[in-house]
């Protein structure tokens, strides 16, 4: 028997497994509007990672779509949470703003090394908290991101976001192997532009001429500042805006 939140509870009836226990269950975060944005691309993601954590089931198109009709979900981000016995779906509103947009993210960087060796780092697994109390501890500060180096003091990521920088016209960003989890927005601008991929250290950054981050729910994102650094948005930054906007016009 299990004591559920006060309550006697048959074992049974409360679907308890590793994921509650010890966090092996991964998660995707995904814009709706009218469908499921870059679906393929995340089913990819969850489906591959699944099986990495010896989780040997596949969430399909169909499961997906029915969970976006059920829960009557239609301009707001769809969150999917797979563990060994579970299969969670829930739906929230988009927290990113127009003027966050408008005056581009405040970033700090984590004292706290990526661990480039795990593999869990390379997931987007429920073993998420590090980055959780790190973000949270830059916002309580006054920013809107923070980014990791990993062990060798290489740049990484963002505590929810992938990071890329532009100088001299060009476009740099992490390689996989600096220890991040390759995010579906990112795929879609390395796709698509000429971005270096490499092993850059702090000074790297903060001599860049702009900045920007990415994910599935923010798109593609503007750094105005690291910490007293400033940085501009420059027009290669507005044409991987556009190109993106585009591409969500296809769905």
């Amino acid at each position: 028997m299990i004591l559920l939140n006060g309550n006697v509870v048959e074992d049974d009836k409360v679907f308890l497994d590793s994921g509650v226990y010890f966090g092996r269950g991964l998660f995707e975060t995904m814009i709706v509007d009218n469908v499921p944005l870059f679906l393929e691309y995340h089913l990819d993601r969850i489906n591959k990672g699944l099986f990495i954590i010896g989780i040997y089931k596949q969430i399909t198109k169909d499961e997906v779509l029915d969970a976006v009709k059920k829960l009557q979900c239609n301009n707001c981000v769809l969150k999917l949470v797979v563990t060994e016995e579970n299969t969670l779906f829930t739906n929230r509103k988009n927290d990113y703003t127009e003027e966050h947009y408008k005056k581009g993210f405040k970033v700090k960087i984590s004292s706290v090394k990526r661990n480039e060796f795990s593999e869990i780092t390379y997931l987007k697994s429920l073993n998420y908290l590090e980055n959780i109390l790190e973000h949270e501890k830059c916002i309580n500060e006054g920013y809107n991101e923070v980014l990791f180096f990993n062990t060798e003091d290489k740049l990484a990521e963002g505590s929810v976001s992938n990071v890329f920088f532009i100088k001299n016209k060009k476009i740099y960003t992490p390689s996989t192997e600096c220890g991040l989890l390759e995010g579906i927005v990112r795929k879609f601008i390395i796709n698509n532009f000429d971005v270096t991929e490499g092993k850059f250290i702090r000074s790297d950054l903060m001599s860049a001429d702009s900045v920007f981050l990415t994910n599935s729910l923010m798109g593609v994102m503007r750094v105005s500042n690291i910490y007293k650094t400033n940085f501009d948005e420059c027009s290669i930054i507005k044409k991987i805006k556009k190109a993106y906007q585009e591409q969500l016009t296809k769905y």
